[in-house]
């Protein structure tokens, strides 16, 4: 399975537009003809601001889709199920690349995130997910993370002592 690896620098212009780093295309592009061989382009993208962090998080449809079956597991005229909803899909963006790999980011998540068109931007990979930073704040959160994992006595994957 080709999933989002590793921390990817690139530049936001004053559009709003970044380049998807290739080596991301290349798993958005493996991600949607898996299974499928009449299948030659990336599937969209879907776009949302972290709920979480000050940052921008991006998935395949496939893996939002899976992230919103949650949604079935609640009484569609719950509160919980509204919030839910609200929350998924109300900021949420289906993108494609442009012919050079470039997506255009709302003036709403280049604010949440942060972004600067005068500051390089950071892709991290999360696995199945992929996050857009401000550098700085993305090389926070990877300090952070190794901390914490670090706390957890985390060694490699499985494997906490």
């Amino acid at each position: 399975m080709a999933d989002f690896i590793g921390t990817h620098h690139g530049k936001l212009d004053i559009k709003g537009r970044v380049s998807v780093p290739s080596s991301f295309r290349a798993a958005l592009k493996a991600k949607s003809t898996a299974g499928n061989t009449a299948a030659t382009a990336p599937s969209p993208l879907i776009l949302r601001p972290s709920h979480k962090f000050a940052c921008i998080e991006g998935r395949t449809e496939q893996a939002f889709d899976a992230l919103a079956q949650h949604l079935k597991n609640l009484s569609e005229f719950g509160e919980e199920h509204h919030d839910l909803a609200t929350s998924l899909y109300s900021d949420s963006h289906r993108l494609e690349a442009d012919k050079e790999g470039r997506i255009v980011l709302s003036a709403e998540m280049i604010a949440h995130a942060g972004l600067d068109p005068t500051q390089p931007v950071a892709f991290m990979g999360i696995g199945d997910t992929f996050e857009i930073w401000n550098v700085a704040a993305a090389e926070r959160r990877k300090t952070e993370a190794r901390e914490r994992a670090a706390a957890l006595r985390f060694n490699s994957p499985g494997v906490v002592r």
